[in-house]
């Protein structure tokens, strides 16, 4: 059985919405989590469920090794 190798590819969630919500008046949001390496940096802003976070650094650590 051959082993597909996975590669993690950047993606920017942006709302649908034009209205302004009143977090984005208040100024830019800084990342409650960064992690970052020689060749990558990920941020993860305020209301970012746990898990994501949790299976992002488990894809990393698995593709680490």
């Amino acid at each position: 059985m051959a082993v597909e190798k996975l590669n993690i590819v950047p993606v920017n969630l942006e709302s649908d919405s034009d209205s302004t919500s009143p977090s984005t008046s208040r100024g830019p949001l800084k990342p409650v989590c960064v992690i970052q390496a020689t060749n990558f940096k990920i941020s993860f802003y305020p209301g970012v469920k746990p898990h994501i976070i949790q299976t992002v650094i488990k894809e990393l650590n698995s593709s680490d090794s």
